[in-house]
């Protein structure tokens, strides 16, 4: 049973997303400005207690409906987190933490590696189904968690074994998933940094097969992104855990040349902030790593490109009148994230020709502002091109995959939009959830028509109601009002890596 405290007189839409109703007489603001029927107000002479229980399962349940059997909602809800993580990270649509798949079974595996698999599921699951219950009990299993890693660190035997790596690597993404900004370096590097030295306690060359190399990218990831949020140069070792890396893996994958220049990105933003640079330098690098990854799209191998196709008619879900199809949610993200430093990065290049930074000829001034501006420009134009790929519900977990001489497309999205919020599966969910922060950098930029802002925001509402993404509301709000946020703090608050293929 649950203490409800003092009901609310609000409506059940304000109440859910936790907004302020102004209880207006036949509806609230909140659903105007939604495009969405106001449900009325409460009596608030209603029960104060109640039972979650029941409701939490069914939550479960209806996010999960492909991937839980009904039956488990006999167990616990640990037990049900767990499986949730697994089909979503490990065996089913993400498979990005496929190399927990040996450690599965919680009973075969060390305690502390149990207690961080618990307590990353639960966070997990109450990110997805805003579980209050989930998260307490998952930041109980963090804390126990902690004691007994380091216990483990105690014993030299248990310190280097894989077991001991995948729980500071959990633990960290915890981390991830729940804190809503990156507090100080030390806090939000602490586990990633903690993961790098157990490596380099262990030795590099006992990293050679698929599993432990595969582990040794996902480090990579974590450190470059923890880095690039907190403003802090990579450290030496993951430059040496990379180089001993290429030596096993494809160096020509566009994603793993892609984070060789985000080291590059994180060192530069590190240096800017620390005032190690002067404006010509800062501008001339910045230049320089924008053409690297200008580059990067230009080289792209066939598997990796895109199909657009151009429609004839007006659709709310297409701007600009065409739409970009990709192999996958992976080739999506990859490309979204190159195009979003490409957008800061011209971003940067505006703010130093500023009159006021001083260092540059009026000349090379007004040149490279017309060169940055049209590549913010066309860049956040791509950005939105990738969204209506998913947006739809017919085929979202692959992509529309349309040829260009298929136009229904605009009729099933004004379709599905007209269809209000159904039943979604995980990974149509996922495939949302992923466009949110590249469409957060599109809208944000004062270099982007204010019609392409426009539609970024409707995007963001419309995710939020069709596939229940609290998140893409909360963006679409902060754009709409105009508030000033810190992009890396947004992306902390969205979740960080802990929704990267």
């Amino acid at each position: 049973m649950v203490f409800c405290g003092r009901p609310s007189k609000a409506c059940r839409r304000c109440r859910d997303r936790k907004l302020r109703c102004d209880l207006r007489s036949g509806s609230c603001r909140q659903c105007v400005r939604a495009r969405v029927a106001c449900t009325g107000y409460r009596d608030t002479q209603q029960l104060r207690i109640r039972d979650e229980s029941q409701a939490v399962r069914r939550k479960v349940l209806s996010r999960n409906a492909s991937t839980v059997d009904p039956h488990s909602l006999t167990v616990s809800l640990e037990l049900q987190a767990r499986d949730i993580f697994f089909a979503n990270y490990v065996t089913g649509t993400s498979k990005s933490w496929d190399f927990l798949k040996p450690f599965s079974n919680p009973t075969l595996s060390p305690e502390h590696l149990t207690l961080s698999i618990d307590a990353v599921s639960l966070a997990y699951l109450s990110h997805q189904v805003y579980s209050d219950t989930a998260l307490a009990t998952a930041k109980e299993r963090y804390v126990s968690a902690l004691r007994m890693m380091n216990k483990a660190l105690r014993s030299p035997e248990v310190a280097i074994t894989d077991a001991t790596l995948l729980a500071s690597l959990l633990l960290d993404l915890f981390e991830k998933i729940t804190n809503r900004e990156p507090r100080n370096i030390e806090s939000w590097t602490a586990h990633v940094n903690g993961a790098l030295a157990l490596v380099r306690l262990r030795g590099l060359e006992q990293f050679q097969d698929h599993s432990a190399l595969r582990i040794m990218a996902r480090l990579s990831t974590n450190v470059i992104i923890s880095c690039v949020a907190s403003d802090t140069r990579v450290p030496h070792e993951l430059i040496a855990l990379r180089t001993h890396t290429e030596k096993f893996l494809d160096v020509g994958d566009p994603k793993w040349r892609l984070s060789d220049l985000m080291v590059h990105y994180t060192n530069l933003r590190s240096d800017i902030r620390r005032g190690h640079l002067c404006i010509e330098e800062c501008i001339n690098i910045s230049l320089e790593l924008d053409g690297k990854l200008q580059a990067l799209t230009r080289d792209m191998p066939r598997s990796w490109r895109y199909k657009t196709t151009i429609v004839d008619r007006e659709s709310d879900m297409i701007y600009n009148h065409h739409f970009d199809s990709y192999p996958d949610r992976y080739v999506t993200q990859t490309w979204n994230v190159l195009r979003l430093v490409r957008v800061l990065l011209n971003e940067s290049v505006l703010d130093y020709c500023l009159p006021t930074s001083g260092g540059l000829t009026a000349g090379a001034s007004s040149l490279l502002v017309r060169m940055a501006y049209e590549n913010i420009k066309t860049l956040a134009c791509e950005i939105c091109a990738s969204v209506p790929q998913y947006v739809g519900c017919r085929g979202a977990a692959r992509g529309w995959l349309l040829t260009p001489e298929e136009s229904t497309l605009p009729q099933v999205l004004d379709s599905a939009r007209d269809g209000g919020k159904h039943l979604q599966s995980p990974s149509q969910i996922f495939d949302c959830y992923t466009l949110i922060f590249p469409l957060y950098v599109a809208g944000r930029s004062s270099s982007s028509p204010n019609s392409l802002k426009l539609w970024v925001i409707k995007q963001l509402y419309y995710i939020s109601i069709h596939f229940d993404i609290r998140n893409a509301e909360l963006v679409g709000r902060i754009l709409e009002e105009g508030t000033h946020v810190n992009i890396w703090t947004l992306y902390a608050i969205l979740g960080s890596y802990a929704f990267v293929a």
